[in-house]
């Protein structure tokens, strides 16, 4: 079976070009390149075509029958090659980078908005895709299917794979229900036997909240007391304030919630530990492009007067203890 023609697109372009400017030089600079170029092109577009194409006469040089047929077809193919490439360069334009972030949801209440809103001027190619990570669960950031988590450092045990930078720390409360009948408790020791709704395992606390837990809700716990319930959701707080449950939350949850919840935090004696805030990434991932730009906005938030007196209460910024970024 015969090969059909080899026809070349740039052979075309210097025979439209040619029929519009009516020479090789005019031709070859309305193309951007050399004289030699145009005349070599055509010679071979001629040796495709197995005849003549252009044919010089005192006004230039002019179109044989076979070139004027030869050029209606170059003119279609040059408005196809002219919209597939307009095509192409819409669906790079809606192809956009899509960035999937991992958020502890304390922050959802307090410093996501301002974060996404500054994110978006950072960046309008990318697409975000957000979701909810509890405690130290990056489960999603390992397998690959999240590209970042701001939340809290992995244990040791599960850090090979992960790598961890401290954005800020705050203090934890113990909150309840306006009204509860221990709110004005002010030891540890008297909320034992109390049922509670928590968001992170036990075992993920630090003392002395893990102590009291493992004491008193642990396996030798005493039958008929209270239970630890866990729950992964922002709706917790309307459980904790529609019912005599008792939960630890952040400070600046505490903060955000007031003019939102009835919630109270209890004034104890036994201090309560400090988290830091990172933002986690797998190891050896670049922390260039998305990932810089998302911790930017979230830097700037806390850093710039002009956003923090627009979308933060004072009270949540007094509660949070930045750590400068290296």
């Amino acid at each position: 079976m015969a090969r059909p023609p080899e026809l070349k697109l740039q052979q075309l372009q210097y025979l439209i070009a040619i029929a519009e400017h009516g020479g090789l030089r005019s031709a070859a600079q309305a193309l951007n390149v050399t004289a030699a170029a145009v005349s070599k092109g055509l010679q071979e577009l001629e040796n495709t075509a197995g005849t003549r194409l252009l044919e010089r006469q005192a006004q230039g040089l002019q179109l044989t029958a076979a070139g004027r047929k030869l050029l209606t077809r170059a003119r279609l193919i040059q408005c196809e090659v002219e919209q597939a490439m307009q095509e192409l360069g819409a669906a790079r334009a809606s192809n956009r980078i899509r960035f999937t972030v991992g958020v502890t949801p304390w922050i959802s209440l307090t410093l996501l908005t301002p974060t996404l809103l500054r994110f978006a001027e950072l960046r309008p190619d990318v697409s975000l895709r957000l979701s909810d990570v509890f405690g130290s669960d990056y489960a999603a950031l390992r397998e690959g299917s999240m590209d970042l988590a701001i939340g809290l450092a992995p244990p040791d045990e599960g850090s090979a794979e992960l790598a961890a930078r401290p954005l800020f720390s705050y203090e934890h409360a113990i909150a309840c229900r306006r009204g509860h009948p221990l709110q004005q408790a002010r030891h540890l020791e008297e909320l034992a036997g109390q049922s509670w709704l928590v968001s992170h395992e036990i075992g993920q606390y630090q003392p002395p909240l893990r102590d009291f837990f493992q004491t008193h809700y642990g396996d030798g716990a005493l039958p008929g007391g209270g239970q630890v319930h866990q729950y992964r959701s922002l709706h917790m707080m309307e459980l904790i304030c529609n019912s005599d449950l008792l939960t630890v939350v952040p400070w600046p949850v505490i903060e955000a919630s007031r003019q939102h919840y009835p919630l109270e935090a209890l004034t104890l004696k036994e201090r309560l530990p400090a988290s830091i805030t990172c933002y986690v990434t797998r190891k050896n991932a670049p922390i260039h492009g998305c990932v810089s730009d998302f911790v930017g906005a979230m830097m700037h938030v806390l850093t710039d007067e002009t956003t923090r007196s627009r979308f933060l209460h004072p009270r949540v910024l007094r509660s949070l203890d930045v750590i400068a970024q290296r």
